[in-house]
């Protein structure tokens, strides 16, 4: 039995462990395999109780260490397994009874409002039923967690052709057909079920899609006798503009955010806000639209969604365990029903494709992707895979919607910032130089390093979001595919509604005495020379309207 254990015996002879190293060790008896702190790896004691225990079992088990925390993880997950699997009331076999009946009323209530899906999602505190009727969601029921535990049980166990056996730590799927279906006028219903965040209280999914035997159609009076409700959706407004976004850029990224296909990349490096703006997105997506469902695949949860199915990636040790969770759970989500992705980061060729195969599918996608310049990203996917991965197969505007750049700037403290001197020590010359041709540099500031009392004496108002967002279009990916990476990022910020590079942005608060000048070289790039910069626009913008001028006189062209 996997779970909790003191003794094992085998012959009449006691294995114990001594009492402060058992909760460092957790034994899975269903995969014979021993998880261990990863601390106490060369622990003398505990080395003398596995080689007990190979002999007392007859079988060498695998050993795995992994942190004390994740440990504890799955002892928590064992707890919520074993009660779910043996319920301590007396009354257990009327309760599975009860659950049973529940679960095939469900399905048959179901079939009757005509649903194609019903999608089960245990929380921390309470459980909820949905059913999806013409493309939208809707709240059936909600329910209590000894509730929903029993329910989920059930339906799980009316199939024939899944594993008997519940495991609550890993993704399982099976399907109900036959006698079991008599009278719901369906053919067969498939199930997928599995963790979710928060998995420690006991989180999960089920998700069962309704095939019927003739097209199906609600029945009015069925629909009468249902209470149906819209799902509930986050509270609070927008907060990209708080967050140092303008009005523009968030038109912009709402715009793309609300495309029923297609993907949404946002760059940066690891700390740089993407995953906190990708949070804003995606509550905004559950208030304009929650008769859409939004499944998320993250390492770890870092925002909660209650709105939303969180896919959690646990017990990774390196990052190639991670990658392969990743596509495992990407590629399960996809039988998941879901409208909205959220891909915590594309890190390999694999996700990548399925990123993309989901966004022409109609899904609309998010994720991150780790690149310093936004129109990078072709060459970040072709050097995953430059076979499967080239630019033709990533430059498409169907698929790649938007790319968004961003980074966290400091704000300096008003009360203790000093005066910027063009001799500052701590840039390089060339650096000063630069950023003197971008204008009066009379009210540049620099950070106080021994701060005040206002700053909690770090020099440091608060932090700020620089972005740059790039809507993509054929143009630009045709750029990409034609004339390479450099012409096409000069051809699309020569546009008159292009939005400003991140660099721009930070010089221009550079200059109203925000931001030290430091930030700007060490959190975004190096600063360059105003002139340069103009030349670049000059030169995209003249390539430009040769171009148009000559799609004009081919137009124009009398036919031979």
């Amino acid at each position: 039995m996997q779970g909790f254990f003191s003794r094992f015996r085998k012959g009449g002879n006691a294995l114990t462990l001594a009492p402060d190293l058992q909760t460092h060790v957790f034994l899975d008896a269903y995969k014979q395999i021993v998880y261990v702190d990863i601390a106490k790896r060369d622990d003398p004691d505990l080395a003398l109780f596995l080689e007990q225990h190979d002999r007392a079992t007859g079988t060498a088990w695998d050993i795995q260490h992994e942190h004390y925390a994740d440990l504890q993880n799955r002892r928590a997950q064992e707890r919520q397994r074993a009660h779910v699997a043996h319920p301590t009331s007396a009354k257990t076999t009327n309760t599975d009874n009860n659950a049973r009946s529940q679960a095939f009323a469900l399905i048959r209530q179901a079939a009757q409002l005509g649903a194609s899906d019903i999608h089960i999602h245990r929380l921390k505190d309470y459980a909820e039923v949905r059913v999806r009727i013409k493309k939208n969601v809707l709240v059936l029921k909600d329910m209590s967690i000894a509730e929903g535990d029993a329910l989920l049980v059930a339906l799980y166990r009316l199939g024939s052709t899944q594993d008997p056996t519940i495991r609550e730590g890993e993704t399982q799927d099976g399907g109900i057909s036959g006698s079991e279906l008599e009278g719901t006028g369906l053919e067969n219903v498939r199930i997928v079920r599995g963790p979710s965040y928060p998995a420690i209280a006991g989180g999960g999914h089920m998700e069962l899609r309704l095939q019927y035997k003739e097209r199906a159609g609600s029945n009015s009076s069925a629909s009468r006798d249902v209470e149906l409700r819209k799902p509930r959706t986050p509270a609070g407004d927008l907060m990209l503009k708080s967050y140092g976004f303008d009005d523009a850029q968030i038109d912009k990224l709402l715009y793309i955010a609300s495309s029923p296909s297609g993907l949404l990349l946002l760059t940066g490096p690891t700390g740089s806000g993407k995953t906190t703006s990708i949070f804003e997105l995606a509550k905004w997506q559950a208030r304009t639209s929650p008769n859409k469902r939004t499944v998320t695949i993250e390492q770890p949860v870092e925002y909660p969604m209650p709105w939303a199915v969180q896919l959690e990636i646990s017990n990774a040790l390196t990052g190639e365990e991670a990658g392969l969770q990743f596509k495992e759970n990407l590629r399960y989500s996809l039988r998941m029903d879901p409208d909205r992705l959220v891909i915590g980061e594309i890190r390999d060729a694999e996700v990548a494709l399925t990123s993309f195969d989901a966004s022409q599918t109609g899904h609309s996608v998010m994720s991150t992707l780790h690149i310093e310049d936004p129109f990078d990203f072709p060459l970040r996917f072709q050097n995953m895979n430059s076979e499967k991965l080239p630019f033709r197969t990533t430059c498409v505007s169907t698929i790649i919607r938007g790319v968004v750049a961003q980074r966290l700037l400091p704000l300096l403290c008003d009360h203790c910032k000093k005066r910027w001197d063009p001799s500052d020590p701590r840039l390089p010359k060339l650096a000063c130089e630069a950023l003197l041709t971008w204008g009066d540099s009379t009210s540049i500031c620099q950070i106080n390093q021994e701060g005040c009392a206002e700053c909690s004496y770090t020099g440091v108002a608060s932090v700020t979001a620089v972005a740059e967002v790039v809507e993509t279009d054929e143009e630009l990916m045709n750029d990409f595919i034609t004339r390479g990476v450099t012409p096409a990022r000069r051809r699309y910020r020569s546009r008159p509604d292009a939005d400003k590079p991140m660099v721009e942005r930070a010089i221009a608060m550079a200059l109203d005495g925000k931001v030290d000048p430091q930030a700007i070289i060490s959190e975004v790039e190096r600063i360059p020379f105003r002139d340069k910069v103009e030349r670049d626009r000059r030169i995209g913008r003249r390539e430009r309207e040769l171009d148009a001028r000559k799609a004009e006189e081919f137009l124009n062209e009398e036919p031979a």
